[in-house]
């Protein structure tokens, strides 16, 4: 990591009122009486992690994702703002990021949290259609989608982007492209869409087991992505990633952007991945867990304090992730120019029988700045190409 590479944060916040029957995220519902404890322990973890990393690169993106990160009290949001300002270089132009439900979004919260330090929201909409979202195990409706945009927009908060789901058993193509229509009447600066995905353990996964729902047609999910294309593009929206659409290149995701360019980010929180100094890691992802390894921490400081997994990275396996992750954004590709700046080697040089096979069979192109770009045709089956480098 170089001294003035920018850093990011995430923040993990694991309770949710209620979970979603398509969810496997590291979440628990009906955990709220420990939501104390556990932003003590955060904050624990943000001092010990700046005193034994010597993290002394600016942040320039802080990221609160879930779980359902609405769920804290607003209090409790700012404590964690003032925390890593206590304890970070934090860039005055940082994206601070909160994701939230938008039955959540009331005005007083939403006005507290912009005073607090958030500029940027990422609302869980998934559809505005309110049988599927009954369907999805989702506790608003598309009434309160609407009024939480209006409440973000009083308060200032316009960069904001919403989320959907295709690909939902009983979602048809016109309730899809009415989600979209709805998305887009309520000017988001950023969407992203995410194809439903059926998890082992889920309830919706045993629900398509029992027969009683049908289980995803691939067919028309890819219809539906398509369709989204053409109807994003029609209304201005830059595709940028797999799954993200910005109406400018100022309001892409900063911080996801800093997971796609392998750059570092320092994961915080029950659960949560972190990527420094050549090491990846995951906190524990057990609440109690990682309470209790913060407290034992604050006596006995080590490096990575509620780590599980602490794995140093190779110089290859960097490489591959460069690779992979770069591929995934559609308009700068995977940079040869940035490639051989980091690792000293161009991308041929490591990786040349897997780029003239890729180009053989058309899945990946090279772009105007001899970058590696994912063809957009090929999109769905991305796996391929991402599977050559591993």
């Amino acid at each position: 990591m170089l001294m003035n590479e920018p850093l990011s944060l995430y923040l993990h916040i694991p309770f949710c009122a209620s979970r979603c029957g398509y969810c496997d995220f590291n979440t628990y519902a009906g955990k709220e009486s420990l939501i104390p404890d556990y932003l003590k322990a955060i904050q624990a973890e943000i001092l010990i992690s700046r005193d034994l990393l010597v993290l002394n690169n600016p942040v320039h993106s802080i990221y609160f994702g879930g779980g359902t990160p609405s769920l804290l009290p607003a209090a409790g949001i700012n404590t964690l703002m003032e925390t890593i300002r206590t304890a970070f270089d934090v860039r005055e132009d940082a994206e601070v990021t909160l994701e939230m439900n938008p039955g959540d979004a009331d005005a007083d919260l939403v006005r507290q949290i912009r005073h607090a330090g958030i500029n940027r929201v990422s609302l869980g909409m998934q559809s505005a259609d309110p049988r599927e979202l009954t369907l999805m195990d989702r506790r608003h409706t598309p009434e309160k989608t609407l009024e939480a945009v209006e409440h973000l927009k009083s308060a200032g908060i316009n960069n904001f982007s919403l989320d959907l789901i295709y690909g939902f058993p009983q979602q048809t193509m016109e309730s899809w492209r009415k989600s979209l229509e709805t998305a887009l009447s309520l000017d988001p600066a950023h969407i992203s869409l995410y194809a439903l995905s059926v998890e082992e353990g889920t309830p919706l996964k045993r629900r398509i087991e029992l027969g009683q729902l049908d289980p995803p047609d691939d067919d028309r999910t890819a219809e539906m992505y398509q369709a989204a294309e053409e109807i994003l593009e029609k209304d201005g929206f830059l595709h940028y990633e797999i799954s993200n659409w910005a109406r400018t290149a100022e309001v892409q995701s900063r911080h996801n952007t800093q997971y796609w360019l392998t750059q570092p980010y320092l994961g915080l929180g029950a659960g949560a991945h972190g990527n420094v100094y050549h090491i990846r890691t995951k906190n524990h992802t057990s609440i109690e867990t990682y309470i209790e390894a913060m407290q034992k921490a604050e006596n006995h400081k080590t490096g990575f304090p509620a780590a599980s997994e602490v794995i140093p990275q190779t110089e290859l396996m960097e490489m591959q992730d460069f690779m992979i992750l770069g591929l995934r954004l559609l308009q700068t590709g995977a940079s040869p120019e940035r490639f051989k700046q980091r690792f000293s080697v161009t991308q041929e040089e490591i990786f040349h029988y897997q780029i003239e096979r890729l180009l053989a069979k058309g899945l990946i192109e090279y772009g105007p700045e001899r970058q590696l770009l994912l063809r957009k045709d090929r999109i769905f089956i991305s796996n391929q190409v991402f599977m050559e480098f591993i």
